[in-house]
């Protein structure tokens, strides 16, 4: 009797807990949840038949967000009820220690199922999993000993969440690793079984300027600039127009989308869109929730470049900069050159809950090429499969890009 007397007790600790949140802050807890949670209710776009698993995190969550005392457990709960949407353009803009790490913007390895295996397919150059030796093409069977497929099945048990996209949003969230710490992954490679230790540390500031401008080619001829940046810094404007002078009788110009991750602004996509395109028209599809799909329009730049584009992109390609892509290839005819983009759903609504000032984001428009392509389904016309590249060692996707705009014809750029 006292055993089950003692786990009744231990059971009931949370509701005590609960009660004894004052009582000011349990009910401005409850209203920054509730803000939250109608308005992804009533405007997430990514809605796909029943809403079960979303009305699962109200429930599992909302009691939590009222017996939360410190900020710390108010996010949690907030970051807890966004889960259930499987999705990593639905996030808070702020994590905590134990939060899990973004994807793509704070991991540097993509994963795929290809069957029953859960396959590496890309591996960011120079990156904590690079680095430890991990490479497109291993398979991953176990992390940290325990089977893969079970890490996945036991991180979508509690969302209520099913199908192929839900799995392969858990697979990359368990692959992501620690914030900080070692996991180790045991692997099918090539040569044989393996294991490897990833070691995760705090990520390093930012360095070297967010964006590089050369000129490329045995003639000189073809430009090329990496933008490394989120596409949210209208600084980054000025920047780039002062790169696409240094290069504007280039017969053709190579963009790099490879270093930019995550987020940005329309304002500096359409901006940036303007030097390329070659007539005044639709560079997208929107479609909002009750609303049809309306196009959003570029206007061409004066002193537009005229010759050849090539993009190049990859798994960090993602957000605003997966929309630039697409804006070119329909706008400036450019070619897209890589791996498919990181898929992010959608324009963002960006909202700050009343009491807390916590600020969340959540796709509320549907986005699409002008073709009627979901751009999240967008792929590059020459693909590159980073497992088997052809080209010989190196980056086997600007091998490619290289080679392409090398093919271009001649452009009729002159200077201005």
């Amino acid at each position: 009797m006292r055993r089950r007397a003692f786990l009744a007790a231990l059971a009931a600790a949370p509701l005590a807990h609960a009660a004894a949140a004052p009582e000011a802050s349990a009910r401005n807890n409850v209203e920054d949840f509730d803000a939250l949670w109608r308005a992804v209710d009533g405007g997430y776009a990514y809605f796909e038949g029943s809403r079960i698993a979303w009305k699962r995190a109200r429930e599992l969550w909302r009691p939590k967000a009222r017996a939360a005392r410190t900020r710390p457990e108010l996010l949690l709960a907030l970051e807890g009820a966004l889960a259930h949407l499987c999705d990593d353009a639905a996030r808070l803009g702020e994590s905590l220690p134990a939060s899990p790490r973004q994807v793509p913007s704070e991991t540097d390895l993509w994963a795929e199922w290809k069957g029953a295996d859960a396959t590496i397919t890309a591996v960011k150059a120079f990156s904590e999993a690079d680095v430890a030796g991990l490479q497109p093409g291993h398979v991953v069977t176990h992390v940290n000993g325990l089977p893969i497929g079970n890490l996945v099945r036991d991180r979508l048990l509690p969302l209520g969440a099913t199908g192929p996209a839900a799995s392969a949003w858990a697979l990359r969230k368990v692959l992501a690793g620690p914030r900080m710490g070692a996991f180790r992954l045991s692997l099918r490679a090539p040569d044989g079984p393996a294991k490897i230790a990833v070691e995760r540390g705090a990520k390093d500031a930012a360095n070297g300027p967010p964006l590089i401008a050369r000129r490329m080619g045995e003639e000189r001829d073809l430009g090329y600039i990496r933008i490394r940046n989120v596409l949210g810094d209208p600084g980054l404007v000025p920047r780039f127009d002062a790169a696409l002078f240094y290069l504007l009788d280039t017969r053709a110009l190579i963009l790099d989308l490879r270093e930019t991750p995550d987020g940005g602004s329309r304002i500096v996509c359409e901006s940036l869109l303007g030097y390329f395109a070659e007539n005044e028209g639709p560079w997208q599809l929107r479609e909002g929730i009750g609303r049809a799909r309306a196009p959003d329009v570029v206007k061409p730049a004066s002193d537009r470049y005229r010759g050849a584009v090539v993009v190049l992109v990859d798994r960090w390609t993602a957000g605003e900069a997966e929309a630039l892509a697409m804006g070119l290839e329909a706008t400036a005819r450019a070619v897209l050159v890589g791996t498919p983009m990181a898929g992010l759903h959608g324009e963002a609504r960006v909202m700050t809950l009343p009491h807390s000032r916590v600020v969340a984001r959540f796709p509320a428009e549907r986005t699409f090429h002008v073709n009627g392509t979901p751009r999240e389904l967008i792929r590059p016309a020459v693909e590159v499969d980073l497992a088997s590249p052809s080209g010989g060692p190196g980056d086997p996707i600007l091998y490619q890009g290289l080679k392409t705009a090398s093919s271009a014809p001649a452009g009729r750029n002159a200077p201005r």
